[in-house]
């Protein structure tokens, strides 16, 4: 379980690994390394803080995942229908939902994580064009 160590937020900007690796030896030392308590509490509570600095997603971030997610929508290719993009178009709003939903502070972005919400589906709503 990662409940206190990691937070809920995509990560960004690191890898998992190099995330997880100071963790894991603060929370399993070696024997020789073993401190006492106050200290490794304090060094935990540092190491989340940490974590949340390096895993916030900027609004710049944000808004290049929705213009990517307009240009999937709006690029107009004969070949292609709403419905056959659909599945790249859904887990491009799912991903931007779930970025939204780690910065969703005081509930400013609750109307915008419902309307993702809503087009859920196997293929795109009849109306999603009018919508969008």
């Amino acid at each position: 379980r990662a409940h206190g160590y990691m937070p809920k937020v995509p990560l960004r900007g690191i890898s998992v690994r190099e995330m997880v690796s100071p963790l894991w030896t603060k929370r399993f030392p070696r024997a020789s390394e073993v401190s006492n308590e106050s200290d490794e509490e304090m060094s935990r509570i540092a190491s989340i803080e940490n974590l949340r600095d390096l895993t916030l997603i900027s609004p710049a971030e944000l808004l290049a995942d929705l213009k990517k997610i307009d240009h999937l929508c709006v690029k107009n290719d004969s070949r292609e229908s709403m419905n056959d993009k659909w599945p790249v178009i859904w887990d491009k709003l799912h991903q931007l939902k779930g970025d939204i939903q780690s910065v969703n502070v005081d509930d400013e972005f609750s109307d915008t994580i419902i309307f993702i919400e809503s087009l859920r589906g196997e293929g795109a709503p009849a109306d999603f064009m009018s919508k969008w």
